[in-house]
C-alpha cells in the first residue's frame, strides 16, 4: 500500500498547489485529468509487482531483487526496508477523501441558484 500511497503522492500534491492558486476552486479538467494522472502515477509505482498479478512469478522473483526497480518511485529500496502499517492505508483514505470533497464543493458549487 505505501508504494501505491507514493505514487498517488505527487499528482494529489501538484493538483493540491494548482487548486489553492485558484482560490480552491476545481476545474472540471482538473476532477478528470488529476485522477488520472493519480491512477498512472499509481501504476508506475506498482509496475514491479506487476508480473506477480498476472502469473509470472519468475519475473517479479528477479524485478524484486533488481536495484534498477528504483525508477518506479524507489519500489527496490522500499521493498526492503517496507513495513506493515495502517498509516499507509490512512494516508490513503485521506487523500482520496480531499479529492471527493473538492470534487463535492465544485457540484454544490454549481447547483446553487
Amino acid at each position: 500500500m505505501n508504494q501505491i500511497l507514493i505514487g498517488i503522492s505527487l499528482p494529489f500534491a501538484i493538483m493540491t498547489v494548482f487548486y489553492i492558486l485558484k482560490q480552491c476552486r476545481a476545474s472540471l479538467q482538473m476532477l478528470v485529468i488529476g485522477p488520472i494522472c493519480m491512477c498512472l502515477s499509481a501504476l508506475w509505482a506498482v509496475a514491479p509487482d506487476l508480473p506477480r498479478l498476472f502469473g509470472n512469478h519468475r519475473l517479479y522473483s528477479q524485478l524484486s531483487v533488481d536495484p534498477r526497480c528504483n525508477i518506479f518511485f524507489w519500489h527496490y529500496n522500499i521493498d526492503m526496508m517496507e513495513t506493515d502499517s495502517q498509516c499507509y492505508t490512512v494516508g490513503f483514505v485521506i487523500i482520496i477523501s480531499a479529492l471527493l470533497f473538492a470534487a463535492w464543493r465544485e457540484l454544490r458549487i454549481a447547483e446553487e441558484p
